[in-house]
């Protein structure tokens, strides 16, 4: 079976990973990248054919079987629009687009005439999110979310923080309990030269709360969960990649007065799984061989964002 040719648009942070997981693939073939801040209009080095305009791209003579969009959240629309009318399968990072309109547009016109389309959910693809939803969790208590990085830089054009960070755990939300019916019941915010850049979130969803705090004005990253039922707490640490699950124990109260508990403790770890970011090109790869829309997929990608949009 011979190696499908992507054209990745943009080259920031994100293209970059998309770049390497692409090269390091046995399916893919990098075929060229598009990027403004290339110097030259066009060149070729090392095979891979380098633009700095997509309208240099003859997509018409040319054997491009999909294409990634990791550009400019502002770009990704009128991008993502021009390559569906090509009728070439379209992967777009997140955010698809802070623009209900667009991105609605984008989704319905993917479904009715067929073409692939995805999202860059990437976490929905996290190990440690299959194995949770694998469990089939019931009498969830609470979940409590820390999405936190450090201050980022004004060049590399990020939407604010719901859209940034919020949106990857509304995600996952909706990954592991089939895009429930949040209810926000509580919020507070901070913002920094009129950026939102910190959110705390509280909803209830059925008998749960569910608590996300997500910020870029922490001086530590932080990427954990705690989810707690009747009878356990999973810790997961992102980070680490792993699962800490505490079972119920007992609380004692000696002659001493002293406070024992006793609990069960086991760690799942999930270090030397398959890199996220390489499972999510093979969902998009898959989906180009078979010539199918995964219409689960796209309803969570609407899902996510509507959520985002309707806090923002």
């Amino acid at each position: 079976m011979s190696s499908l040719n992507l054209l990745l648009i943009g080259l920031g942070n994100m293209g970059k990973i998309h770049k390497r997981i692409i090269e390091s693939n046995n399916n893919t073939k990098l075929f060229g990248i598009v990027d403004t801040s290339f110097q030259k209009k066009y060149e070729i080095k090392k095979g891979i054919k380098y633009y700095n305009n997509l309208n240099l791209v003859d997509f018409e003579n040319e054997q491009i079987d999909g294409v990634i969009v990791a550009s400019t959240t502002n770009s990704h629309y009128k991008i993502g629009k021009n390559i569906l009318d090509l009728k070439l399968p379209l992967f777009i990072e997140k955010p698809v687009s802070i623009n209900k309109k667009e991105l609605n547009s984008l989704l319905s016109y993917s479904k009715r005439h067929n073409l692939v389309f995805r999202g860059g959910l990437i976490e929905i693809y996290n190990p440690l999110f299959q194995h949770i939803k694998d469990l089939n969790l019931k009498d969830i208590i609470s979940i409590h979310i820390f999405r936190h990085s450090q201050s980022v830089k004004n060049t590399r054009n990020l939407e604010n923080v719901l859209f940034d960070l919020t949106l990857h755990d509304i995600s996952i939300l909706g990954y592991l309990f089939n895009n429930p019916n949040l209810k926000l019941i509580g919020s507070n915010y901070s913002f920094n030269n009129k950026s939102l850049e910190t959110a705390d979130l509280m909803f209830k969803y059925k008998k749960s709360n569910i608590f996300i705090s997500t910020s870029r004005e922490s001086q530590l990253k932080i990427r954990k969960w705690n989810i707690q039922t009747k009878n356990k707490v999973y810790h997961l640490d992102l980070i680490q990649k792993n699962i800490d699950v505490y079972d119920s124990g007992s609380i004692k109260y000696p002659d001493a007065n002293l406070l024992s508990l006793k609990s069960n403790h086991s760690t799942f770890s999930f270090a030397n799984h398959t890199e996220t970011a390489q499972i999510q090109l093979n969902e998009f790869i898959e989906n180009i061989r078979k010539n199918k829309i995964d219409k689960k997929h796209l309803d969570l990608v609407k899902y996510s964002h509507d959520i985002i949009s309707e806090i923002n």
